[in-house]
């Protein structure tokens, strides 16, 4: 299992490094942004408030961009938009990309079983995961928090980046029972991407109706930043993304070990 796992290493460390480009010129953007305009923040501010309020919703400007939070809440939003995209990503392609190649075949009928070949792209996937998300907590911190001058709330960085990493793996988890579900790659990816939206959509709505009921329906609001940035991670949510985690994990491993490639 350790050689698939340093095998599938390898193999996606390109995507790997190819996302971690793209969180960076994000951050690098922001932070120019914010020196172009960090003398009217204020005016900035007043012109956003009347937006309407399912804009402000959409953009992910749910604080005041006056304040340090508020600033780092709506960078966070975008970094958390790449890197919920490439969760969906690995997630849809972890094992179904081999069924596409037409390398499936080849792969299952290593000396190992199934089970073993589906956990061990798993554990590359959450290992990747891990990656990025720390790699987007600290773009973020260096070119959003420390030009704020930091943070009021102390650890905000590390709690905000540990949501970050489980909302991955919610999403994660999610894809890759779905992709497990359907006959081929291709309707796999269409039915991530369209339950993807669909969490955004949710959480849109969830945040426009100020409707917390809703966030129980979307991963994306698990960890919500300005929630976690305070310290506060709610139980009912950890737990019920650990329950997603391990249950859709398993149940798409039974579903790889018996599909028929």
């Amino acid at each position: 299992m350790k050689a698939l796992i340093k095998n599938e290493l390898r193999m996606t460390r390109k995507m790997l490094l190819i996302w971690m480009g793209i969180v960076l010129i994000l951050c690098g953007f922001a932070y120019f942004e914010y020196l172009s305009l960090k003398d009217s923040l204020d005016e900035l501010t007043g012109l956003v408030l009347d937006f309407p309020k399912i804009l402000k919703a959409m953009f992910g400007v749910s604080g005041d961009l006056t304040s340090a939070l508020g600033w780092y809440g709506c960078i966070y939003y975008w970094t958390s938009m790449l890197t919920n995209s490439y969760a969906a990503y690995l997630g849809v392609s972890c094992v179904a990309k081999e069924q596409a190649q037409g390398t499936a075949g080849y792969l299952f009928t290593k000396p190992v079983s199934r089970s073993m070949v589906v956990y061990a792209k798993v554990v590359t996937c959450v290992c990747n995961l891990f990656v990025l998300a720390s790699f987007g907590g600290l773009c973020n911190y260096f070119t959003a928090i420390l030009p704020l001058g930091g943070l009021e709330q102390e650890g905000a960085v590390v709690t905000s980046t540990i949501g970050l990493f489980l909302t991955e793996l919610t999403l994660f988890a999610i894809t890759l029972l779905a992709s497990g579900l359907t006959k081929t790659y291709k309707r796999a990816v269409r039915i991530s991407v369209g339950i993807l939206l669909l969490f955004y959509a949710i959480s849109i709505a969830a945040e426009y109706l100020e409707a917390p009921v809703l966030y129980y329906l979307t991963p994306l609001k698990y960890f919500d930043v300005y929630i976690v940035a305070t310290g506060r991670i709610y139980i009912s949510f950890f737990l019920l993304a650990l329950v997603i985690i391990i249950g859709f994990v398993a149940a798409a491993q039974k579903i790889w070990a018996g599909k028929e490639i």
